[in-house]
């Protein structure tokens, strides 16, 4: 695939710009679908989104509610463990070669028990009034996740080549059937798959080891099987000028607490912007100070961050509203359920306040 910005599913879908809509990451701290559902109906309906419930159940943890299937994994939900054994069985080899081979839909979908949020969208969907423009779906990116899961010897799998490509070939046909199910429920809309991959904040910092030509490898792999929107929300300072080289349509960055990892890289940012890329502003902060801010607050961080990015002179600034989602800084789902809904209607209000004071 070529690199940089996913040029062929931008050209689908490019009549839908999401102008400064307000957009959940995804986890809430609810342990019912019903209230999660609610507050996405209430503070999202542009951009409706399946929420996830890591409080329901440590199968909604975001690198346990992909796994299932994976060869050699145990997961022990009493515990709140996760360890890939170094000895494959062969019957879980065998049978997870098969369904990559018949790419088998009962095989990679997402159970209901680890995903109560997306088997229940559908009724979201049925309050919404008016057709859907985007509909947004999420996963965990195969970097973090191979970061994250270790063997027994608690070494991540990410240096383990057999076991990383299982991972790999896992996630992506479980993305693949994700988009399948969320396009089926709206046919006319735009479906984002959002890869969440929080161990890129650490991308070139040193502190982990992970190779770039790996890092693009599997994330171009991830991108390339996806015939939608494909982002990458990442809550924390990284290298952007690496991220934006990425076959991706959607940068979510965390412009709360992080906003000079952007500024730091302006000029590729502001190109990605100029060939039709996408931006999710994470400009409201998922902690306390939601109750203290106020949506001009919020909204002028944007117009300010947006301002830096027209300064290269490679993208007007009212490009990058036109071309911008504003979002959380990160997910909700480790807040209480009060700070969580607060921060979600500070990120709707802000919606309402870019578009009335800036855009017209």
């Amino acid at each position: 695939m070529e690199r940089g910005i996913n040029k062929e599913s931008f050209a689908r879908w490019s009549e839908f710009r999401p102008r400064c809509a307000a957009m959940p990451v995804g986890s809430v701290p609810h342990r019912e679908v019903g209230p999660a559902l609610d507050i996405v109906l209430e503070t999202a309906p542009e951009v409706p989104t399946w929420p996830q419930l890591p409080r329901r159940s440590f199968l909604e943890n975001m690198y346990v509610q992909f796994s299932e299937g994976l060869p050699g994994l145990q997961v022990d939900v009493a515990t709140e463990k996760m360890v890939e054994h170094s000895e494959l069985p062969d019957a879980e080899l065998l049978t997870f070669a098969e369904a990559l081979e018949t790419n088998d839909p009962t095989f990679f979908a997402v159970s209901p028990d680890y995903a109560a949020g997306l088997h229940a969208l559908p009724s979201l969907l049925e309050r919404l009034k008016g057709p859907v423009s985007f509909l947004k779906g999420q996963i965990t990116g195969p970097v973090s996740f191979c970061l994250q899961v270790t063997d027994q010897d608690r070494r991540p799998i990410l240096y383990d080549d057999t076991t990383r490509e299982l991972a790999t070939e896992l996630l992506t046909a479980r993305a693949r059937w994700q988009q399948e199910f969320l396009q089926a429920m709206a046919p006319g809309a735009a479906v984002l798959i959002m890869v969440d991959e929080p161990f890129l904040a650490q991308w070139g910092s040193g502190y982990l080891s992970m190779p770039e030509d790996v890092v693009a490898s599997l994330l171009d792999r991830m991108a390339g099987v996806l015939d939608c929107l494909v982002g990458i929300h990442i809550c924390g300072g990284t290298d952007w000028s690496k991220v934006a080289k990425l076959p991706l349509d959607v940068l979510n960055f965390d412009a709360a607490d992080h906003l000079d990892a952007i500024v730091a890289h302006a000029e590729a940012v502001a190109t990605f912007v100029a060939e039709g890329g996408m931006l999710a502003w994470g400009a409201v902060p998922n902690d306390e100070r939601v109750l203290t801010l106020e949506p001009k607050q919020v909204a002028d961080s944007v117009v300010e961050g947006a301002g830096v990015l027209a300064s290269t002179g490679l993208v007007s600034r009212e490009d990058v509203l036109l071309q911008s989602f504003v979002a959380p800084a990160c997910g909700t789902g480790a807040l209480s359920i009060p700070i969580a809904e607060a921060c979600l209607r500070l990120n709707a209000a802000t919606s309402q306040a870019l578009r009335s004071e800036v855009m017209y």
